[in-house]
């Protein structure tokens, strides 16, 4: 069985040891025991990174209304005023107490 997951990193971190993991490898002076480790530590840190990566880009899409195309996601925006949607209210809440009598 094999072992459980380390925590999850925050994206610097992970691109911090991500970078140290790489100058180890190329330096060539650890075993091939340890660049082994070090190489499957960095292929879960690299794959944790991408996640993130993905996860962000799907908000900024949803904040930017983009499409899965990377097109502009077009929807209509029917701005009404503030001033007007409380003179709405008030007719509405007024209507059904106002005297028959007095006109608009």
């Amino acid at each position: 069985m094999p072992p459980p997951d380390p925590e999850p990193v925050r994206f610097e971190q992970a691109l911090a040891e991500l970078e140290r993991i790489l100058r180890d490898l190329e330096d060539g002076t650890i075993s091939l025991e340890d660049s082994l480790a070090r190489y499957e530590r960095g292929v879960g840190l690299l794959r944790q990174c991408y996640g993130q990566l993905k996860d962000a880009e799907q908000r900024v899409r949803l904040l930017a209304g983009t499409t899965d195309e990377g097109g502009p996601d077009l929807q209509p925006f029917e701005h009404v005023p503030s001033i007007e949607m409380a003179k709405a209210s008030v007719r509405r809440s007024g209507k059904s107490s106002k005297d028959p009598g007095i006109p608009d």
